[in-house]
This record gives structure tokens, sequence and C-alpha cells, in this order.
């Protein structure tokens, strides 16, 4: 499932980015830059996730600033320092919800509303229209026979689940337009993916709806996108330049969580805390605190525990076997306070081992 989107759009060009030499690296092993190709897939089996993505997927998570900025090239810097300040000033370009977004939105408040209240809004936006059948014929929905018919495609993918999906459809399409970070934006596309799937498996356990918690995990590190949006648009203003992925994580490292804050908030996607009415053993109810930030916390380790499973193809896998290039630390099942039996179950799911 994790070349989903490279499939389904492998008319596109690839535009590799430049590689930083190995002595820009303070501490992090440098996630590989190849020009021949960045296939997401092992050459071995088309199953088992590259190294090199697994390993630039990783680093993206790690939170470590772990480069020498010095050894970047001055466009990198100048990147680097642009995205800091305009985050502290609060002028990040923060992307507006797609209007069908919105408009689907309203719509789901409504308890009366229809299927073709939805493919009216899909309708009218025809590159998210290809997008979105596209999408419903894809390996990731699992559906053995094809659908031409929008109706049938957006009652496949789910009304709830319609926000989150064209929200990023949406961001993708406008990156891809500058025809850079192609295999990088695949790469934080089909994660993303991967997570809303694996969330969806442990919604009783984040004590969650199933569509609800679709969403947490696709838009989970929905900053990845933001920034790579924003390095897209900085090379299209200064031609000639270069950006490197490590110049994306050090970036990412610097800004990530604080712009995630900003993209939710600016979304109305929830703050640092949510109340909610639960009903104790005696049958008392009673308000409840709970704390999203624990949350993203386990929602990262269920992340991590993911894409290490994918890469070595193994839904038994020892996390505390880790390969030498790994930048984060061990963790185990256990650190999700799941039955690692639902997790297993639920990570062979999503990557569909």
């Amino acid at each position: 499932m994790f070349s989903t989107f490279k499939r389904m759009f492998s008319s596109e060009k690839s535009v590799p980015t430049a590689p930083i030499p190995a002595s820009a690296v303070k501490s992090r092993p440098l996630p590989q830059e190849t020009s021949s190709g960045t296939s997401t897939c092992s050459d071995d089996d088309p199953s088992v996730l590259s190294l090199e993505a697994a390993d630039f997927l990783l680093a993206l998570m790690s939170g470590e600033l772990a480069y020498d900025i010095n050894k970047f090239s001055m466009s990198e810097r100048s990147f680097l320092t642009s995205s800091v300040r305009k985050l502290k000033q609060n002028e990040y370009d923060i992307p507006m919800l797609p209007d069908a977004a919105l408009s689907i939105r309203k719509i789901l408040s409504d308890p009366n509303a229809q299927a073709n209240d939805f493919i009216d809004i899909i309708q009218s936006d025809p590159t998210l229209s290809a997008e979105l059948l596209k999408l419903a014929n894809s390996s990731y929905l699992g559906f053995t026979y094809p659908t031409l018919d929008l109706k049938q495609a957006v009652t496949r993918v789910g009304f709830s689940q319609l926000t989150g999906l064209v929200t990023m459809l949406s961001m993708r399409s406008r990156i891809l337009k500058n025809n850079v970070f192609q295999h990088e934006i695949a790469w934080v596309m089909d994660l993303s993916m991967a997570m809303a799937r694996l969330c969806q498996q442990l919604a009783p356990e984040l004590e969650t709806a199933p569509e609800e918690a679709f969403t947490l995990g696709l838009l989970h590190h929905v900053e990845y996108l933001v920034v790579l949006g924003e390095a897209s648009q900085f090379l299209s203003m200064n031609q000639g330049s270069t950006i490197s992925r490590q110049a994306l994580i050090e970036n990412i490292s610097r800004i990530g969580p604080a712009l995630h804050t900003l993209i939710s908030n600016s979304w109305g996607l929830g703050g640092a805390s949510q109340v909610r009415l639960v009903v104790d053993a005696e049958g008392t109810k009673k308000l409840e605190v709970s704390d999203l930030q624990g949350r993203r916390q386990l929602l990262d380790t269920l992340q991590q525990l993911l894409i290490e499973t994918w890469r070595h193809n193994n839904p038994l896998y020892d996390p505390t076997e880790t390969r030498p290039c790994d930048s984060m630390k061990t963790v185990s099942f256990e650190d999700t306070g799941f039955r690692v039996a639902s997790v297993k179950k639920a990570i062979e799911k999503a990557i569909s081992i």
C-alpha cells in the first residue's frame, strides 16, 4: 500500500533533490538520496518499505536538531531562517481549507444529508473528482472491482472521511504544481493513509469513533505537507536554488510542533485538551479532560512502529532489534499502552502485510 500514490500518479516526472555531503551531519545519519529513482519499496520485495523512504520518514519524526546548518547551502539556510522568522512573527502561510472541505463539513452537520449533496460538491472540482476516483480504485480501499461512478467512489471512501481526504488531496495537488519533492510527497501521503487506517483499526482503544480516528491519523503530521508546500513555493520564487531532504528534516525539527498547533487552531481541529462526558463503573456521569498532547505522543509511537514494521515486512517485528541507521529511540508495542495483539493486528491491516 505504501506505493499507492506513486502508482496512482505514475505519469508525473521525477525531480530528485540535491544531496548534501556527509560532513554536514553532526549525529544523525543522512537519509539516502539517489538520482536514479527513489522507489518506495525494496527492489527485492515490493511489499517492503525501502530503506530510503523509512529513514526519511523516521528522521522527520525524530525532532532532533542534528545537522550542522553551516554546511547547508545559502539557499537552504535562507529557507530555514525564513521559516522560523515567519512562524515567530505569525506570518507563516497556513493553507486555507479547500472550499470543498468546508462545504463537506457543513453538510456533515446536517442529519438529513444525502449522498448526492456530497457528490455535487466533488463534481464542481474536476481535478478533485478525478483524484477521488483514483483513490476509490486504489489498493488502499481493498476493493477487487473498479468503479467509474463518482457516487460509488464517495460511498467507498465514506462521508465522514471526505473532509480530511479532500484537504490532503488538495494540498498535494497544489504542492506538485511546481514539480518538486514528488517522492517525498508520495511517502508522506502514503504514510498519512496508513496512519488513518491504523487509527481507524484502533478506534476503540483511542476511545473515539472510527471515522474520527481515521481523520486523526490522516492529519497527525499534516505539517509535513505544509512544510513541503512552503519549500516548493520558496524554490519557485528563487530559481536555481535547491533544498535537500536534510534541510527539510531540519526545518520540521525546528518548527514542526509549533506549526502543527497553528494549523490545528486555524482549521479548528482542537486545542491542547478536550472535555468529554464519561460514565464510571458505578454509573456516575462526570466530565473528563483528555490530554491531546499525550495522545500525539501515543500516535508518534504507533507511527514509528508502523514504519519499522513496514520496513521489515514482519508483523512480529521486534522494535528492540534496531538497525544501525535508525534515527529514533527504541520503542516497543508496550509503549502504546494497548494490548500487543491489538496493535500488531492493526498495523498488519494498515500496511496490508
